[in-house]
């Protein structure tokens, strides 16, 4: 009888042992999936502007966190402030994985310039968040405004993507903080065409982000080609503690419309894949993402780079989208009014 109960009880353990010792079937199956695949990097601008340094730091150390190991690469999509790349990878994009979104403030548009939104932002399979962008009103040295009042009655003109990308956005919620005149274009595919267009005079400025300055441009702020007179950000950064925030600009009834666009800026420094991306990819994909934030060689590149890295996990990212979806009608409305949306 004891020989019997103590085979038995062997047999169990070598059965649990083996169990232990094999290797998920799932984590085999995802790395049977990557392994020899090209996987994209798809980003609603072209390149040279900070979303393309971003997204080619990301492709160059993503890989090794992947199962399988894959080869990574970027894509540019432009158009419609990111829109038509939210589109791409929400609808016609493989939803196998192998498409990943460098995704701009979409949940934004989704909310408040909805025409030719073919997506619902909670329904993406948000990876996390590498930073939240910091954009400032960008203007040539030689423009004749150096500070807010000034700005109230100049005759400028600023570019900016398209009115769903946020270049457009920040510069009418200042334009309608302060009352002032300026006139605001669309039509630029990246930060680097702005860029260009402002040396060359074609505008006078645009709302670019530190990242593009600091890592496209690094020798302008320095050599003084460019001035700052503001920031759209809840409060000033450190790397900006002389430049006054859209919050502090706008007047008290106001402030929750500033507040409101601010709480989106962590998508246009977010990742994602498709709705019907398998759940064991999405998981595997997000433990990489995370992985990579914590990574040596990837943070190196990255302040080598002068590129800013303050993550934010998957949960996170998805609790800010479900706080945009839940605002209230009147303020959406204000919002809209604010940026130029409706009259």
């Amino acid at each position: 009888m004891l020989s019997q109960q103590s085979a038995r009880i062997s047999l169990i353990a070598a059965i649990v042992a083996a169990i232990v010792a094999a290797p998920p079937a799932a984590a085999d199956n995802i790395a049977d999936f990557y392994s020899g695949k090209t996987v994209s990097i798809v980003m609603g601008t072209g390149p040279g502007g900070s979303y393309d340094v971003y997204g080619r730091t990301i492709a160059e150390h993503i890989s090794r966190h992947i199962p399988g190991n894959p080869t990574v690469i970027v894509e540019h999509m432009p158009g419609a402030g990111g829109v038509i790349a939210g589109n791409h990878i929400y609808g016609t994009a493989p939803q196998d994985g192998s498409k990943m979104l460098l995704s701009h403030a979409i949940p934004l548009s989704e909310k408040l310039t909805p025409t030719g939104v073919r997506f619902e932002s909670a329904k993406f399979n948000w990876l996390g968040a590498y930073d939240a962008i910091a954009q400032m009103l960008t203007l040539w040295n030689n423009v004749p405004v150096n500070t807010i009042e000034e700005l109230k009655t100049a005759d400028i003109v600023v570019g900016s993507f398209s009115k769903s990308h946020l270049t457009y956005q920040w510069a009418s919620l200042l334009k309608d903080a302060i009352g002032a005149k300026y006139k605001i274009v669309t039509g630029y595919r990246s930060g680097n065409d702005c860029n260009l267009a402002m040396e060359r005079g074609e505008i006078s400025g645009w709302t670019a982000s530190w990242e593009n300055l600091n890592s496209t441009r690094p020798h302008w702020l320095p050599e003084k080609k460019v001035k700052l007179l503001a920031q759209f950000t809840l409060e000033r950064e450190p790397y900006l503690k002389d430049i006054p925030t859209l919050m502090e600009l706008a007047p008290p009834d106001k402030k929750d419309v500033a507040e409101f666009v601010i709480s989106g800026t962590p998508f246009a420094r977010a990742i994602a894949v498709g709705p019907g991306v398998p759940a064991e990819r999405v998981a595997a994909l997000r433990k990489a993402f995370d992985a990579l934030m914590k990574d040596p060689a990837f943070l190196a590149d990255a302040e080598k780079r002068k590129l800013a890295i303050a993550p934010r996990n998957a949960a996170q990212v998805h609790a800010l989208v479900n706080k945009l979806a839940s605002a209230s009608p009147d303020l959406l409305t204000r919002v809209k009014k604010a940026i130029g949306q409706i009259e």
